[in-house]
């Protein structure tokens, strides 16, 4: 028996350039909520993001991050409606994996030279759901990277991955890596529980 994989490419093609035109026309969308980047010991300094989906941002509380990825419903941040083109990478990647519940939507911005650092993720939310990733901007040596396997990714392509085992991205480009993580509850990939 071969050992599990922590990253399988599932299809290419998935429509991003609305998404990415939108994106880089509105850049300032990137880092409202800095909360990942600046958090002690986070492997997430070297990037900004967008939540575009996740637990009620009314239900942080600094006094204790920790809680705000425990069990909830995920819910559209005012950025979604600023993203239009959003919407055909999100339910085409439900679609295609025959997703039963919709979870976070994050889209991350690494600059050249950036990275995120080698980590794991642990709680609810990362354990509940399934994690694809979506390469919106991707030039070559933009890298998505877990032991022994390099993804040097298309813009378009879909990944599944298992965010359990230590991964880290860098970006070894002239331009901005842009990449959505969509997070679905699926049995498809997951299995009965």
């Amino acid at each position: 028996m071969s050992a599990r994989q922590p990253i399988n490419k599932i299809a290419s093609g998935l429509p991003v350039e609305d998404l990415k035109r939108q994106l880089n026309a509105q850049p300032e969308l990137f880092g409202e909520h800095s909360e990942r980047k600046y958090a002690p010991g986070s492997p997430h300094g070297g990037m900004t993001d967008i939540w575009v989906r996740y637990n009620a941002y009314k239900n942080f509380n600094r006094a204790n991050p920790a809680a705000f990825n425990e069990p909830h419903d995920s819910v559209w941040y005012p950025a979604y409606r600023k993203l239009p083109g959003v919407c055909a990478p999100v339910f085409g990647v439900m679609a295609m994996v025959a997703g039963e519940r919709l979870g976070g939507v994050l889209i991350t911005k690494i600059p050249p030279g950036g990275g995120v650092a080698k980590h794991t993720d642990s709680g609810w939310h990362a354990s509940y759901y399934d994690k694809f990733y979506v390469p919106v901007q991707n030039e070559p040596g933009a890298t998505f990277n877990f032991e022994g396997i390099t993804i040097d990714p298309q813009e378009g392509d879909v990944y599944w991955f298992d965010n359990s085992f230590p991964h880290w991205v860098e970006n070894k480009s002239l331009s901005d890596r842009i990449a959505m993580i969509v997070c679905v509850r699926t049995e498809m990939f997951r299995g009965p529980q």
